[in-house]
């Protein structure tokens, strides 16, 4: 975290992560050392930034993450060890464990140590503020306001600092705007869509009223809107803001607001990017669906292709609501939907490179080697390196 009264509890690790990605490289002419500056894990030089003690810690909290029945159960492990430790002795406990495997620092000082240790390793480190909320946890508008202050410091962050070349910082919508409005969204334009100028004009601050929303709902909506409009506007020609996807039952809504942003703000280049989670059957269709749209509305689009992180999840709401399960059935599938998604984007960023932007975030190493193979035509590429910070 940047500083002492945007600090969220330690118990939710609600602090600035470090994700790492591979500088871009134009494949025309070079394709034979494209992948020179990719890592690899059995090479011991990726951890010569490392401390032994670094290197301990992290192999001994990645061994008790093995352990399904620690992973399932953290919260309410993490709960009783507050409750017997106290506030003292649980930040005593996971500061120098937990807190600080995952996070990246908690002023800008400790955050530009760890960039600058990533830098070393020819990594593009990349800010995330990975908060969110799900159902039932919404904050009101107070704590809305302060997680955009943490985003918008963050902007500042990424832009000023010599480490960060063509920056970038990620950000999740349900930080900003809360989950069960962009539920009720998401049922509200299954049935009739919105116009995406409604919501650019509700961005520019016109006293819009959503069809199917009550007051209260429009109210929050226009303030949430506004907030993503301060952070675009502090980003554009500085720093690229990644957007997150979340769960399928929310993502229709959050498509739709980044979709605004792009329409407003991707005018000359891809500043606003939208991520696209290939483990699910209908990532293709929405990954065209928005190629579409940027065709027709005339605006540049950012892709981050993932796997997706929700599937235990996703699964259980399917089983539960009596649904089809969302989830390709099998881990060469999703790869099939990756690699197909993949190949769609390259296809037209050889045609448009001005107007298409991708980073490829693997986070596997056999997949990310597939990129080399796959890029015949002279594009930018962005390729997450195999792990994060």
């Amino acid at each position: 975290m940047m500083c002492s009264r945007l600090r969220p509890s330690l118990s939710h690790l609600l602090s600035l992560r470090l994700l790492g990605t591979a500088a871009p490289r134009t494949a025309a002419a070079r394709r034979s050392d494209l992948l020179s500056a990719t890592l690899a894990f059995e090479d011991p030089s990726a951890f010569r930034v490392k401390s032994l003690g670094e290197l301990l810690r992290a192999l001994g909290i990645f061994r008790l993450c093995s352990f399904p029945v620690l992973v399932n159960h953290c919260g309410k492990l993490m709960s009783v060890a507050r409750t017997f430790l106290g506030r003292r002795g649980f930040s005593l406990l996971l500061r120098p464990t937990v807190y600080a495997q995952f996070v990246a620092g908690e002023n800008e000082r400790e955050i530009s140590q760890s960039m600058e240790k990533m830098s070393l390793l020819g990594l593009r480190p990349m800010l995330a503020v990975p908060i969110e909320e799900d159902l039932g946890e919404s904050t009101g508008e107070k704590r809305y306001d302060d997680n955009m202050e943490a985003m918008l410091e963050c902007v500042q962050m990424s832009h000023s600092n010599a480490w960060s070349r063509d920056p970038m910082m990620q950000l999740k919508i349900t930080a900003l705007l809360s989950p069960e409005l962009c539920v009720k969204l998401t049922t509200l334009i299954a049935k009739q869509p919105y116009d995406l100028n409604l919501v650019v004009r509700a961005m520019d601050g016109e006293p819009i009223s959503f069809p199917g929303l009550d007051e209260s709902e429009v109210a929050h909506f226009l303030c949430g809107l506004q907030r993503l409009n301060k952070i675009a506007e502090a980003s554009v020609n500085k720093v690229r803001v990644l957007v997150d996807a979340e769960y399928t039952y929310m993502n229709p809504a959050l498509s739709l607001v980044t979709m605004a942003m792009m329409k407003k703000f991707n005018k000359d280049g891809a500043w606003i990017w939208n991520t696209y989670q290939c483990y699910l059957k209908e990532s293709r269709s929405l990954l065209l669906d928005a190629l579409c749209l940027s065709k027709n509305e005339g605006f540049c689009l950012g892709v981050k292709l993932v796997r997706g992180a929700y599937m235990d999840k996703e699964r259980k709401l399917a089983e539960k609501e009596g649904c089809l399960d969302p989830i390709h059935q099998c881990w060469e599938d999703t790869n099939d939907s990756y690699n197909g998604s993949l190949d769609v984007m390259l296809e037209v960023i050889s045609q448009k490179p001005e107007r298409y932007r991708i980073i490829v975030a693997t986070h596997n190493e056999e997949s990310d080697g597939r990129v080399g193979d796959r890029q015949r035509w002279r594009c930018s590429v962005f390729r997450p390196a195999a792990g994060h910070v």
